[in-house]
């Protein structure tokens, strides 16, 4: 193609006025660096949303059945083993959930206490969280719980303190001795676990049969917890289990149970982008100055081209090109920069958060797509800006002939 050679020898030859280089060199930069900035906020936004949901599967399965009619259901009301063999469903699990009150000393707190089987912590990752003692307690009638409910309890560092647990009692709840509505029962913290701030202040985990005796809901149970192979069919998963459960339980994924949480991540997104669309236009307004700069030192060239037939296209097609290479250049080396900071705070954390004790760092996450929008937003503000620029330009010069 004439007009890139063209262009390109512009580009990369020796400048007859070197304040052209640097302009040039400036306008390079000028694209690179809001480039490179864009990359490291959507890599560290990346990071951040994936350990936000990896977080939120220490409490919320892939997929979860609960029932529409009541908020406890008979165990024995769902054909869970039919559920396991599913294909696409690595592992299950039943608990019982509901509001208690915590007691230790002269401290109390509400809390949500899940009753869980044997196979909880198999399907959700809170035993990832675990900071001291052990889960295996729960055999033994012991209560794990967040590290906050413990703070206000005073038992941080009080594993095998003993606690007092009430709830109410639906089956002896009476107007007139209020009291009798109540259950009580003893237990002893066995394990703290330290996910998020709103989980470990919210949840208390004991076994499942000690759970039905306290909240005397006998055989029943809230939910049922399913693990989902990466690459489920998740569509034909909940059509199966419809088709098994019936129209009185509901099936939600994980997604759909944190579809607030999604919707505000997802506009998050959308703002980081859209503020990198504005930084790349105002970046890309560095490039006129090198285009305008090069068309006035080129004109005598511009009149040779003329009289051996060039047309006002071409002509425009040359300078547009230039400010498309230097466009690229700043835009390809953007993105190097950015990607190779995003993996030197991916290997060794060197942008620290302080106060947190999940993590130690800003997680980062390269999503290659993220790269690939990056790169078609400077691009194409580059085409823009370039294309109006060399425009107007060749206009005026044209009009002073």
């Amino acid at each position: 193609m004439l007009w890139f050679n063209f262009a390109r020898r512009y580009m990369f030859s020796p400048k007859s006025h070197s304040v052209i280089n640097i302009i040039a060199m400036v306008s390079v930069i000028a694209v690179a660096v809001p480039t490179a900035a864009t990359v490291i906020l959507l890599a560290m936004f990346g990071g951040l949303d994936e350990t936000i949901h990896k977080i939120y599967s220490s409490s919320d399965a892939d997929m979860e059945i609960t029932s529409l009619k009541g908020h406890t259901f008979e165990r024995s009301a769902v054909d869970v083993d039919a559920i396991a063999n599913i294909e696409g469903v690595e592992g299950y699990t039943t608990y019982l959930e509901q509001s208690i009150m915590i007691a230790h000393g002269e401290q109390r707190t509400p809390v949500t206490l899940r009753g869980v089987d044997g196979n909880y912590f198999d399907v959700l990752t809170l035993g990832d969280h675990i900071v001291m003692g052990n889960i295996e307690s729960l055999a033994s009638g012991d209560i794990i719980m967040g590290g906050t409910i413990a703070a206000t309890l005073g038992l941080y560092n009080g594993i095998g303190a003993e606690v007092e647990l009430y709830a109410m009692n639906r089956k002896q709840l009476s107007t007139m001795l209020p009291t009798s509505g109540v259950s009580r029962d003893k237990s002893r913290l066995g394990a703290l676990f330290m996910a998020n701030a709103e989980l470990d202040a919210k949840y208390a985990i004991m076994d499942l049969s000690c759970a039905q005796q306290l909240l005397n809901h006998e055989g029943r149970i809230t939910n049922i917890a399913l693990r989902l192979d990466d690459d489920a069919d998740v569509e034909r998963i909940r059509r199966d289990i419809r088709a098994i459960v019936g129209d009185n339980f509901d099936v939600r994924t994980r997604e759909e149970m944190n579809a607030s949480m999604n919707e505000i991540m997802e506009l998050e997104k959308f703002a980081i982008i859209l503020i990198g669309c504005f930084i790349a236009l105002i970046a890309a307004f560095s490039i006129v100055g090198s285009v305008v700069m090069l068309i006035t030192e080129k004109r005598r060239d511009i009149a040779t081209l003329h009289a051996m037939g060039a047309n006002t296209a071409l002509v425009r097609r040359i300078f547009v090109g230039e400010g498309m290479l230097l466009t690229l250049c700043g835009t390809l080396l953007g993105l190097l920069l950015g990607v190779a900071f995003s993996l030197i705070q991916l290997h060794y954390g060197i942008i620290k958060i302080e106060g947190n004790m999940v993590i130690e760092s800003y997680p980062v996450a390269i999503n290659p797509m993220d790269i690939i929008i990056v790169a078609i937003i400077m691009v194409a503000t580059g085409w823009l800006i370039s294309e109006l620029s060399v425009r107007a330009t060749l206009k005026r010069y044209k009009d002073k002939r």
